[in-house]
């Protein structure tokens, strides 16, 4: 370990490793890149802003059979989002990263130069990477700048460092190409994990987290709505994308405050089944809902709502009403093995495609761990197998799995505690209008067919049965036409 003090504060840094070309100040925040024996200020470096990642510096663990610690953090920021990368350094001396982004991670290791690998001008979700004896598919494409950094760092970065960067997945296994240093990109492969798998120590505890974040993790905090001063409820460090929920106005509240940004004003957001803030406990844990999405198929008429709920533990899970009835739905961090025409096969099992179409989002409301904006469009393919639906993602940039397990109503009741008010899948008040006006319109026909029966059949008896008799008739009819002037929806 290569130590010295800081030429600006005189604190004590401190270089873990003999392949770190920079380190920032833990007091400071003064860039110090190594020289020999000694170091060189090279300016201040952006404080991290800190979110609900429970890695920090000094976190240990053990991966593909090393222990390591993590050591530095770069902080990236791309349109719609942000996540860290940590600089872990191994017993044997080797170094590697991991990445952090909304609760999923993945740790690889540098292999090197990519020579075949493509531009990054040509690279598409989806797209095909062949790479130690197997096919990796692109699933993230990210033009992101470095705006902080704390820790040692294998290279030097600042404020406006940009990097591009190209995620490709395949199973298990992770690869990231790098164009950051030129259209040669560096290549970094392993796979993606979860924390227990690591076995992570010295993770931040919430407490921790409310001394630098400021406020608990997942604690709800208010803010009013710059438009209109509607109050919207977030979640600090966790969700900072927010929408409200009575003009639509969408706002960035990643440095505490709110930021516009789109002040387009929209409708508000229709009653839904579930409402932001509900409580709900879903296998054993406590989730409170967040952000919530109105989707609709493009060109057609069908429409659901997607809704995100956050766990202090856990992260994020999604919840999905639509008119076929309740799905939760997880992403996925292991993709599936192998991908045809008509069927995929994931974790051993087979799903059959059913049908592609694609997705829009027409109302947002609440808060979310990324960018969401009206008329963002995916396509979406669905396969079908024994254990869910499998759901394919695409957009201009990222290519994601999920899985969709059918939930009854009766258990999402019983999950928000809504005694017996949540009693099976509810169409859209458009929907409902626009069904209803179709049936009244049908309903004519019939209604001059029954009233034809009505009269042939009775009005030989009314001759008989006096006025008592015709006043049923009239009754009847009436009763017959009703539906048809009636719009049961203002009932």
């Amino acid at each position: 370990m290569f130590k010295l003090a800081c030429p600006s504060c005189g604190a004590e840094v401190a270089f873990r490793s003999a392949t770190s070309a920079m380190a920032v100040c833990e007091y400071c925040h003064s860039t110090l890149l190594r020289e020999g024996d000694a170091v060189r200020d090279a300016g201040k470096m952006a404080v991290v802003l800190e979110d609900y990642s429970p890695i920090r510096i000094t976190t240990s663990g053990m991966y593909a059979g090393q222990a390591f610690g993590v050591v530095g953090r770069i902080q990236l920021r791309y349109e719609d989002g942000f996540w860290n990368e940590w600089y872990i350094l191994f017993d044997d001396g080797s170094a590697g990263w991991l990445s952090d982004a909304s609760g999923q991670y993945a740790v690889t290791l540098d292999t090197g130069l990519a020579d075949d690998a493509p531009p990054f001008g040509q690279i598409v979700p989806g797209g095909q990477y062949a790479w130690d004896g197997a096919s990796f598919t692109a699933s993230d494409l990210r033009t992101a700048r470095c705006t902080a950094g704390e820790g040692e760092l294998p290279f030097q970065v600042g404020p406006g460092w940009e990097a591009k960067v190209a995620d490709y997945r395949q199973g298990v296994r992770f690869l990231t190409l790098d164009y950051s240093e030129g259209p040669k990109p560096r290549r970094y492969a392993g796979k993606a994990v979860k924390l227990e798998d690591l076995r992570c120590q010295l993770l931040r505890s919430p407490d921790e987290i409310a001394g630098s974040a400021g406020r608990l993790k997942g604690k709800a905090a208010t803010l009013a709505c710059p438009a209109c001063g509607t109050a919207i409820t977030w979640r600090p460090a966790v969700a900072a994308h927010l929408h409200c929920p009575a003009c639509g106005t969408e706002s960035d509240a990643s440095t505490g405050t709110l930021e516009v940004m789109d002040a387009s004003r929209r409708e508000a957001m229709q009653a839904t089944t579930l409402s932001l803030g509900d409580e709900a406990s879903i296998d054993g844990k406590p989730w409170t809902l967040i952000g919530l999405m109105k989707c609709r198929e493009i060109g057609e008429a069908e429409e659901w709502v997607e809704y995100l709920l956050f766990n202090e533990i856990a992260g994020f899970l999604w919840l999905v009403e639509s008119t076929a009835g309740w799905d939760k739905v997880r992403v996925l961090d292991t993709w599936p093995e192998s991908v045809s025409s008509s069927a995929v096969r994931y974790e051993g099992a087979a799903y059959t495609r059913m049908q592609a179409y694609g997705a829009q989002v027409v109302r947002a409301a609440g808060a979310f761990n990324w960018r969401v904006k009206v008329g963002d469009s995916v396509s979406i393919t669905d396969y079908r197998g024994s254990r869910g639906t499998l759901t394919s993602e695409r957009s201009p940039s990222e290519l994601g799995w999920s899985l969709a397990q059918r939930v009854p109503a009766a258990t999402v009741d019983g999950w928000f505690g809504k005694k017996g008010r949540i009693t099976g899948p509810v169409a859209s008040l458009d929907s409902l209008a626009a069904v209803a006006t179709v049936d009244r319109g049908q309903l004519r026909p019939l209604a001059w067919v029954f009233t034809v029966l009505v009269l042939l059949v009775n009005v030989p008896i009314a001759f008989m049965g006096g006025l008592y008799s015709w006043v049923l008739i009239v009754i009847a009819i009436g009763i017959l036409w009703l539906p048809v002037y009636t719009d049961v929806l203002d009932d």
